[in-house]
Protein backbone atom coordinates (compact mmCIF):
# COMPACT_ATOMS: atom_id res chain seq x y z
CA UNK A 1 0.00 0.00 0.00
CA UNK A 2 0.58 3.80 -0.25
CA UNK A 3 -0.43 6.25 1.72
CA UNK A 4 -3.78 6.74 -0.34
CA UNK A 5 -4.24 3.15 -0.56
CA UNK A 6 -3.83 3.07 3.41
CA UNK A 7 -6.11 5.95 4.10
CA UNK A 8 -8.78 3.87 2.33
CA UNK A 9 -7.69 0.73 4.35
CA UNK A 10 -8.28 2.46 7.26
CA UNK A 11 -11.97 3.61 6.51
CA UNK A 12 -12.68 0.31 4.53
CA UNK A 13 -12.10 -1.47 8.21
CA UNK A 14 -14.12 1.57 10.04
CA UNK A 15 -10.80 2.38 12.42
CA UNK A 16 -11.77 4.66 14.86
CA UNK A 17 -8.38 4.52 16.52
CA UNK A 18 -5.10 4.11 15.24
CA UNK A 19 -1.57 3.10 17.17
CA UNK A 20 0.88 4.75 15.32
CA UNK A 21 4.22 3.11 16.88
CA UNK A 22 7.76 3.34 16.86
CA UNK A 23 10.10 0.85 18.76
CA UNK A 24 12.99 1.98 20.95
CA UNK A 25 16.20 1.05 21.43
CA UNK A 26 14.94 -1.08 24.22
CA UNK A 27 12.96 -2.78 21.58
CA UNK A 28 9.96 -1.53 23.55
CA UNK A 29 6.55 -0.79 21.38
CA UNK A 30 5.90 3.10 21.79
CA UNK A 31 3.02 4.84 20.43
CA UNK A 32 -0.04 6.99 20.40
CA UNK A 33 -3.79 6.47 19.82
CA UNK A 34 -4.53 9.13 16.65
CA UNK A 35 -8.30 9.44 16.31
CA UNK A 36 -10.37 9.42 12.91
CA UNK A 37 -10.06 13.00 12.85
CA UNK A 38 -6.45 12.86 12.56
CA UNK A 39 -5.99 10.28 10.39
CA UNK A 40 -4.81 12.13 7.13
CA UNK A 41 -2.35 14.14 9.09
CA UNK A 42 -0.63 11.19 10.63
CA UNK A 43 -0.37 8.96 7.64
CA UNK A 44 0.90 11.73 5.50
CA UNK A 45 3.24 13.76 8.00
CA UNK A 46 3.14 11.27 10.92
CA UNK A 47 3.44 11.71 14.71
CA UNK A 48 5.65 13.96 16.81
CA UNK A 49 7.76 12.19 19.80
CA UNK A 50 10.51 13.71 21.56
CA UNK A 51 14.09 12.64 20.59
CA UNK A 52 14.95 12.19 24.07
CA UNK A 53 12.81 9.40 24.40
CA UNK A 54 15.58 7.18 22.53
CA UNK A 55 18.39 7.80 25.57
CA UNK A 56 15.47 5.99 28.12
CA UNK A 57 15.76 2.69 29.55
CA UNK A 58 13.12 0.43 30.14
CA UNK A 59 12.89 1.96 33.77
CA UNK A 60 12.05 5.58 32.15
CA UNK A 61 15.08 7.00 33.41
CA UNK A 62 17.43 9.05 30.59
CA UNK A 63 20.83 8.41 30.23
CA UNK A 64 22.42 11.69 31.55
CA UNK A 65 25.38 11.78 28.38
CA UNK A 66 23.11 10.99 25.64
CA UNK A 67 22.79 13.41 22.54
CA UNK A 68 19.04 13.35 22.69
CA UNK A 69 17.93 15.73 25.81
CA UNK A 70 14.47 17.80 26.39
CA UNK A 71 16.27 20.55 23.94
CA UNK A 72 17.35 18.31 21.27
CA UNK A 73 13.44 18.97 19.43
CA UNK A 74 11.64 15.79 17.48
CA UNK A 75 11.22 12.77 14.72
CA UNK A 76 8.15 12.14 13.06
CA UNK A 77 7.17 9.06 13.42
CA UNK A 78 6.12 8.15 9.76
CA UNK A 79 3.29 5.35 9.24
CA UNK A 80 4.43 2.91 6.92
CA UNK A 81 2.00 0.98 5.14
CA UNK A 82 3.40 -2.22 4.42
CA UNK A 83 3.35 -2.85 7.92
CA UNK A 84 -0.04 -1.98 9.33
CA UNK A 85 -3.05 -4.64 10.79
CA UNK A 86 -6.76 -4.40 12.28
CA UNK A 87 -6.05 -5.56 15.62
CA UNK A 88 -9.04 -7.70 16.12
CA UNK A 89 -9.53 -7.90 19.97
CA UNK A 90 -9.69 -4.90 20.14
CA UNK A 91 -13.09 -2.38 18.39
CA UNK A 92 -12.51 -0.74 15.57
CA UNK A 93 -8.38 -0.09 16.44
CA UNK A 94 -5.94 -0.76 13.87
CA UNK A 95 -1.75 -0.27 14.63
CA UNK A 96 1.17 1.06 12.16
CA UNK A 97 4.72 0.64 12.30
CA UNK A 98 6.85 3.89 11.65
CA UNK A 99 9.92 5.15 9.94
CA UNK A 100 11.73 8.02 11.59
CA UNK A 101 12.44 10.94 9.87
CA UNK A 102 13.79 14.17 10.86
CA UNK A 103 11.13 17.43 11.26
CA UNK A 104 11.91 18.01 7.47
CA UNK A 105 11.11 15.24 6.77
CA UNK A 106 14.82 13.52 5.71
CA UNK A 107 15.86 9.70 7.07
CA UNK A 108 16.60 10.36 10.70
CA UNK A 109 19.86 8.61 11.63
CA UNK A 110 18.45 7.09 15.00
CA UNK A 111 15.68 4.99 12.97
CA UNK A 112 16.43 1.44 13.83
CA UNK A 113 14.31 0.26 10.79
CA UNK A 114 15.95 2.09 8.41
CA UNK A 115 19.78 0.55 9.57
CA UNK A 116 18.55 -2.95 8.93
CA UNK A 117 16.77 -1.91 5.42
CA UNK A 118 20.53 -0.37 4.33
CA UNK A 119 22.41 -3.48 5.63
CA UNK A 120 20.25 -6.23 3.37
CA UNK A 121 20.51 -3.41 0.58
CA UNK A 122 24.16 -4.05 1.02
CA UNK A 123 23.25 -8.12 -0.24
CA UNK A 124 21.12 -6.75 -2.63
CA UNK A 125 24.07 -5.14 -4.60
CA UNK A 126 25.30 -8.29 -4.81
CA UNK A 127 22.39 -10.05 -6.16
CA UNK A 128 21.34 -12.15 -2.35
CA UNK A 129 18.26 -11.78 -1.04
CA UNK A 130 17.69 -12.85 2.76
CA UNK A 131 15.01 -14.87 4.32
CA UNK A 132 15.02 -14.71 7.73
CA UNK A 133 12.85 -15.93 11.20
CA UNK A 134 12.67 -15.70 14.61
CA UNK A 135 11.53 -18.37 16.65
CA UNK A 136 10.79 -16.78 20.47
CA UNK A 137 10.17 -18.53 23.64
CA UNK A 138 7.71 -16.94 26.34
CA UNK A 139 6.55 -17.98 29.78
CA UNK A 140 2.58 -17.57 31.34
CA UNK A 141 2.91 -16.47 35.26
CA UNK A 142 -0.01 -15.01 37.58
CA UNK A 143 0.25 -12.38 39.63
CA UNK A 144 0.42 -12.97 43.40
CA UNK A 145 -0.80 -11.57 45.81
CA UNK A 146 1.89 -9.69 47.08
CA UNK A 147 2.63 -8.82 43.97
CA UNK A 148 5.18 -11.14 42.97
CA UNK A 149 4.89 -13.40 40.20
CA UNK A 150 3.94 -17.51 40.11
CA UNK A 151 4.80 -19.61 36.83
CA UNK A 152 1.29 -20.88 35.44
CA UNK A 153 1.37 -24.83 35.64
CA UNK A 154 1.48 -26.35 32.36
CA UNK A 155 2.20 -29.91 31.30
CA UNK A 156 5.53 -31.78 30.45
CA UNK A 157 7.60 -30.44 27.43
CA UNK A 158 5.99 -30.91 24.51
CA UNK A 159 3.35 -32.59 26.03
CA UNK A 160 -0.58 -32.65 24.69
CA UNK A 161 -1.11 -32.08 28.71
CA UNK A 162 0.65 -28.86 28.00
CA UNK A 163 -1.47 -27.55 25.13
CA UNK A 164 -4.89 -28.75 27.18
CA UNK A 165 -4.35 -26.27 29.93
CA UNK A 166 -3.96 -23.43 27.51
CA UNK A 167 -5.59 -24.64 24.23
CA UNK A 168 -8.34 -21.78 24.35
CA UNK A 169 -5.50 -19.12 24.79
CA UNK A 170 -3.34 -20.86 22.03
CA UNK A 171 -5.64 -21.45 19.23
CA UNK A 172 -6.90 -17.66 19.91
CA UNK A 173 -3.27 -16.32 19.25
CA UNK A 174 -2.77 -18.53 16.23
CA UNK A 175 -6.45 -17.23 14.54
CA UNK A 176 -5.79 -13.93 15.35
CA UNK A 177 -2.26 -13.99 14.01
CA UNK A 178 -3.52 -15.51 10.66
CA UNK A 179 -6.57 -13.04 10.69
CA UNK A 180 -4.23 -10.14 10.57
CA UNK A 181 -1.95 -12.24 7.79
CA UNK A 182 0.85 -13.84 9.72
CA UNK A 183 1.02 -16.88 9.22
CA UNK A 184 2.32 -19.22 12.54
CA UNK A 185 4.57 -22.14 11.43
CA UNK A 186 4.30 -24.67 15.04
CA UNK A 187 3.12 -23.39 18.51
CA UNK A 188 4.16 -25.68 21.64
CA UNK A 189 4.75 -26.74 24.95
CA UNK A 190 8.26 -26.18 25.99
CA UNK A 191 10.63 -26.83 28.54
CA UNK A 192 9.74 -25.45 31.92
CA UNK A 193 6.05 -25.27 33.94
CA UNK A 194 4.99 -22.29 31.56
CA UNK A 195 7.20 -22.50 28.64
CA UNK A 196 5.82 -22.11 24.80
CA UNK A 197 7.69 -21.53 21.95
CA UNK A 198 5.86 -20.29 18.46
CA UNK A 199 7.65 -19.49 14.71
CA UNK A 200 5.91 -16.97 12.34
CA UNK A 201 6.86 -18.05 8.60
CA UNK A 202 10.04 -16.83 7.61
CA UNK A 203 10.45 -13.00 5.36
CA UNK A 204 12.46 -10.78 4.28
CA UNK A 205 14.69 -9.27 7.44
CA UNK A 206 12.63 -6.24 7.87
CA UNK A 207 9.15 -8.21 7.70
CA UNK A 208 10.61 -10.89 9.90
CA UNK A 209 11.26 -8.15 12.59
CA UNK A 210 7.98 -6.56 11.97
CA UNK A 211 6.36 -9.84 12.67
CA UNK A 212 7.63 -11.01 15.37
CA UNK A 213 7.46 -7.74 17.23
CA UNK A 214 3.65 -7.61 16.08
CA UNK A 215 3.31 -11.22 17.48
CA UNK A 216 4.31 -10.35 20.60
CA UNK A 217 2.12 -7.84 21.08
CA UNK A 218 -0.82 -9.87 20.29
CA UNK A 219 0.35 -12.71 22.71
CA UNK A 220 0.67 -10.31 25.84
CA UNK A 221 -2.78 -8.59 24.71
CA UNK A 222 -4.55 -11.74 24.88
CA UNK A 223 -2.81 -13.18 27.72
CA UNK A 224 -3.33 -10.23 29.91
CA UNK A 225 -7.39 -10.95 29.18
CA UNK A 226 -6.94 -13.52 30.46
CA UNK A 227 -5.61 -12.32 33.57
CA UNK A 228 -2.37 -13.54 32.43
CA UNK A 229 1.06 -12.18 32.18
CA UNK A 230 3.00 -13.45 29.19
CA UNK A 231 6.64 -12.74 29.67
CA UNK A 232 9.54 -13.03 27.21
CA UNK A 233 12.21 -11.86 29.75
CA UNK A 234 15.28 -14.09 29.41
CA UNK A 235 15.24 -15.67 32.90
CA UNK A 236 12.73 -14.87 34.90
CA UNK A 237 13.81 -17.63 37.71
CA UNK A 238 16.85 -18.98 38.46
CA UNK A 239 15.28 -22.97 38.59
CA UNK A 240 13.12 -22.44 35.86
CA UNK A 241 14.26 -22.20 32.21
CA UNK A 242 15.11 -19.12 30.26
CA UNK A 243 13.27 -17.72 27.07
CA UNK A 244 15.34 -16.99 23.78
CA UNK A 245 14.99 -16.14 20.63
CA UNK A 246 16.44 -18.02 17.85
CA UNK A 247 16.89 -16.11 14.09
CA UNK A 248 17.35 -18.38 11.24
CA UNK A 249 18.57 -17.01 8.05
CA UNK A 250 19.43 -18.38 4.52
CA UNK A 251 21.00 -16.40 1.63
CA UNK A 252 18.99 -16.85 -1.97
CA UNK A 253 20.25 -15.40 -4.97
CA UNK A 254 18.16 -13.13 -6.32
CA UNK A 255 17.74 -14.57 -10.28
CA UNK A 256 17.59 -17.94 -10.06
CA UNK A 257 16.37 -18.81 -6.58
CA UNK A 258 18.56 -21.06 -5.99
CA UNK A 259 19.67 -21.39 -2.26
CA UNK A 260 23.31 -20.00 -1.66
CA UNK A 261 24.23 -22.14 1.52
CA UNK A 262 23.97 -25.44 0.47
CA UNK A 263 26.78 -27.57 0.09
CA UNK A 264 27.27 -30.91 -0.46
CA UNK A 265 26.07 -33.25 2.33
CA UNK A 266 27.29 -33.52 5.36
CA UNK A 267 30.63 -33.93 4.66
CA UNK A 268 30.37 -30.58 3.53
CA UNK A 269 27.59 -28.79 4.55
CA UNK A 270 27.75 -25.73 3.69
CA UNK A 271 28.86 -24.27 0.42
CA UNK A 272 31.62 -21.30 0.34
CA UNK A 273 29.63 -18.78 0.66
CA UNK A 274 27.89 -20.64 3.52
CA UNK A 275 30.89 -21.10 5.51
CA UNK A 276 32.00 -17.58 4.96
CA UNK A 277 29.09 -16.35 6.33
CA UNK A 278 28.97 -18.75 9.19
CA UNK A 279 32.90 -17.28 9.38
CA UNK A 280 31.91 -13.76 9.93
CA UNK A 281 28.83 -14.85 12.40
CA UNK A 282 31.52 -16.79 14.82
CA UNK A 283 34.06 -14.20 14.01
CA UNK A 284 31.49 -11.11 15.74
CA UNK A 285 29.93 -13.54 18.40
CA UNK A 286 31.60 -11.24 21.39
CA UNK A 287 29.89 -7.73 19.98
CA UNK A 288 26.63 -9.74 18.39
CA UNK A 289 25.93 -10.46 22.02
CA UNK A 290 26.03 -6.94 23.29
CA UNK A 291 22.56 -6.42 20.95
CA UNK A 292 21.24 -9.37 20.61
CA UNK A 293 21.12 -10.31 24.33
CA UNK A 294 21.60 -6.83 25.79
CA UNK A 295 20.42 -7.44 29.25
CA UNK A 296 21.79 -8.37 33.02
CA UNK A 297 19.59 -11.41 32.60
CA UNK A 298 20.41 -12.45 30.11
CA UNK A 299 23.40 -13.61 31.00
CA UNK A 300 21.95 -15.77 33.45
CA UNK A 301 20.74 -17.69 30.71
CA UNK A 302 24.24 -18.24 28.84
CA UNK A 303 25.11 -20.78 30.70
CA UNK A 304 26.55 -23.66 29.48
CA UNK A 305 25.37 -27.23 29.57
CA UNK A 306 21.72 -25.29 30.07
CA UNK A 307 20.66 -25.59 26.30
CA UNK A 308 21.79 -21.85 26.16
CA UNK A 309 25.00 -21.83 24.14
CA UNK A 310 28.08 -20.22 25.91
CA UNK A 311 30.83 -21.34 23.97
CA UNK A 312 31.37 -19.99 20.41
CA UNK A 313 30.88 -23.18 18.36
CA UNK A 314 28.78 -24.31 15.61
CA UNK A 315 27.40 -27.69 14.01
CA UNK A 316 24.84 -29.87 11.83
CA UNK A 317 21.53 -30.39 13.67
CA UNK A 318 23.39 -29.88 17.29
CA UNK A 319 21.25 -27.57 19.76
CA UNK A 320 24.32 -27.28 22.16
CA UNK A 321 26.23 -24.89 19.87
CA UNK A 322 25.94 -20.80 18.82
CA UNK A 323 25.41 -21.78 15.51
CA UNK A 324 23.06 -24.60 14.13
CA UNK A 325 22.63 -25.58 10.64
CA UNK A 326 19.51 -27.32 10.95
CA UNK A 327 18.94 -28.64 7.30
CA UNK A 328 21.78 -28.74 4.91
CA UNK A 329 19.23 -29.46 2.13
CA UNK A 330 17.65 -26.85 -0.08
CA UNK A 331 16.01 -25.57 3.17
CA UNK A 332 20.03 -24.77 4.58
CA UNK A 333 19.89 -22.16 6.53
CA UNK A 334 21.90 -20.98 9.57
CA UNK A 335 20.28 -20.77 13.36
CA UNK A 336 21.64 -18.08 15.42
CA UNK A 337 20.66 -19.48 19.67
CA UNK A 338 22.31 -17.06 21.86
CA UNK A 339 19.65 -14.08 21.43
CA UNK A 340 17.14 -13.59 23.94
CA UNK A 341 13.52 -11.20 23.86
CA UNK A 342 15.12 -8.08 25.29
CA UNK A 343 17.38 -7.36 22.52
CA UNK A 344 15.50 -4.69 19.42
CA UNK A 345 15.52 -6.92 16.63
CA UNK A 346 16.23 -4.68 13.96
CA UNK A 347 19.74 -4.15 15.54
CA UNK A 348 19.89 -7.97 16.41
CA UNK A 349 19.33 -8.52 12.60
CA UNK A 350 21.82 -5.74 11.29
CA UNK A 351 24.44 -7.21 13.44
CA UNK A 352 23.68 -11.03 12.59
CA UNK A 353 23.73 -9.79 8.20
CA UNK A 354 26.67 -6.80 8.87
CA UNK A 355 28.73 -9.91 10.71
CA UNK A 356 27.90 -12.94 8.04
CA UNK A 357 28.19 -9.93 5.33
CA UNK A 358 31.97 -9.31 6.50
CA UNK A 359 32.59 -12.98 6.61
CA UNK A 360 31.95 -13.27 2.91
CA UNK A 361 33.89 -9.83 2.17
CA UNK A 362 36.89 -11.57 3.77
CA UNK A 363 36.54 -14.80 3.41
CA UNK A 364 36.59 -16.09 6.71
CA UNK A 365 36.77 -19.59 7.90
CA UNK A 366 34.39 -20.87 10.91
CA UNK A 367 36.48 -24.01 11.19
CA UNK A 368 35.27 -27.50 11.93
CA UNK A 369 31.96 -27.98 12.85
CA UNK A 370 30.70 -30.09 16.18
CA UNK A 371 28.17 -32.39 15.07
CA UNK A 372 27.85 -34.95 18.00
CA UNK A 373 29.52 -33.89 21.22
CA UNK A 374 28.09 -31.19 23.34
CA UNK A 375 30.07 -28.23 23.86
CA UNK A 376 28.65 -27.43 26.70
CA UNK A 377 29.44 -30.25 28.63
CA UNK A 378 33.24 -29.56 28.06
CA UNK A 379 35.81 -29.16 30.80
CA UNK A 380 38.19 -26.34 30.64
CA UNK A 381 40.41 -28.87 28.98
CA UNK A 382 38.32 -29.81 25.95
CA UNK A 383 37.28 -26.57 25.45
CA UNK A 384 40.96 -25.13 24.99
CA UNK A 385 42.14 -28.20 23.45
CA UNK A 386 39.56 -27.71 20.60
CA UNK A 387 40.61 -23.74 20.40
CA UNK A 388 36.57 -23.22 21.87
CA UNK A 389 36.25 -19.57 22.60
CA UNK A 390 33.68 -18.49 25.49
CA UNK A 391 30.71 -16.11 24.73
CA UNK A 392 31.00 -12.78 26.57
CA UNK A 393 30.15 -14.07 30.47
CA UNK A 394 28.37 -10.68 31.26
CA UNK A 395 26.45 -7.61 30.14
CA UNK A 396 29.44 -5.12 30.47
CA UNK A 397 31.92 -7.60 28.73
CA UNK A 398 29.46 -7.92 25.82
CA UNK A 399 29.19 -3.74 25.62
CA UNK A 400 32.70 -3.49 25.85
CA UNK A 401 33.22 -6.02 22.80
CA UNK A 402 30.10 -4.34 20.82
CA UNK A 403 32.07 -1.63 21.11
CA UNK A 404 35.04 -2.66 20.00
CA UNK A 405 34.12 -4.50 17.08
CA UNK A 406 34.00 -1.75 14.20
CA UNK A 407 32.06 -3.85 11.79
CA UNK A 408 29.04 -3.71 13.82
CA UNK A 409 29.50 -0.02 15.08
CA UNK A 410 29.28 0.84 11.58
CA UNK A 411 26.75 -1.47 10.49
CA UNK A 412 24.64 0.45 13.44
CA UNK A 413 25.85 3.90 12.45
CA UNK A 414 27.66 6.22 14.83
CA UNK A 415 24.66 7.78 16.44
CA UNK A 416 22.59 4.42 17.33
CA UNK A 417 25.80 2.47 18.01
CA UNK A 418 27.03 5.11 21.00
CA UNK A 419 23.21 6.03 22.26
CA UNK A 420 22.73 2.32 22.55
CA UNK A 421 25.35 1.67 24.74
CA UNK A 422 24.50 4.33 26.92
CA UNK A 423 21.24 3.63 27.54
CA UNK A 424 22.20 0.34 28.19
CA UNK A 425 25.11 1.32 30.13
CA UNK A 426 22.64 3.19 32.73
CA UNK A 427 20.63 0.31 32.87
CA UNK A 428 23.98 -1.52 34.27
CA UNK A 429 24.49 1.32 36.42
CA UNK A 430 21.18 1.11 37.82
CA UNK A 431 21.02 -3.10 38.56
CA UNK A 432 25.08 -2.29 39.99
CA UNK A 433 23.76 -0.01 42.42
CA UNK A 434 20.57 -1.92 43.41
CA UNK A 435 20.43 -3.88 46.34
CA UNK A 436 18.87 -6.63 45.68
CA UNK A 437 17.03 -9.91 47.80
CA UNK A 438 19.16 -12.10 47.65
CA UNK A 439 21.91 -9.78 49.41
CA UNK A 440 19.83 -9.57 52.38
CA UNK A 441 19.27 -13.13 52.62
CA UNK A 442 23.00 -13.98 52.09
CA UNK A 443 24.42 -11.38 54.20
CA UNK A 444 22.05 -9.54 56.68
CA UNK A 445 22.35 -11.61 59.78
CA UNK A 446 25.45 -13.06 58.61
CA UNK A 447 27.62 -9.97 58.92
Amino acid sequence: MDKQELLQRLNDDKIENLWVTYHDYNGRACAKTVPKSKFKSAVEDGVVFARANLNFGVDDHNAADGIWQAQTGDFLAVPDPAVYWKLPYYENTAIVFCNMMTEDRQPFDGCPRQILARTVSNFAERGITISAALEAEFSLFNKTDDSDYAPCPAGGMFTVAGLNQYADLLHEIVATLDSMGLQVEQLGKEYGPSQFEFTVRYDSPLQAADNYLISKEVTRALALQRGLIASYMPKPFTDLAGNGLHVHMALWDRDSGDNLMTGRGLENPLSEIGRHFMGGLMAHAPGICGLGAPTVNSYKRLQPASWAPAHIAWGVGNRGVLLRVPDVNQRCRVEYRAGDNACNPYFFLTALLAAGLDGVQQRMDPGEPFNDVDVGHFSEQQRLQHGIDYLPRTLPVALDALENDKVLMSALSPVIAQEFLKVKRLELDTYNLTVHPWERQMYLEAI
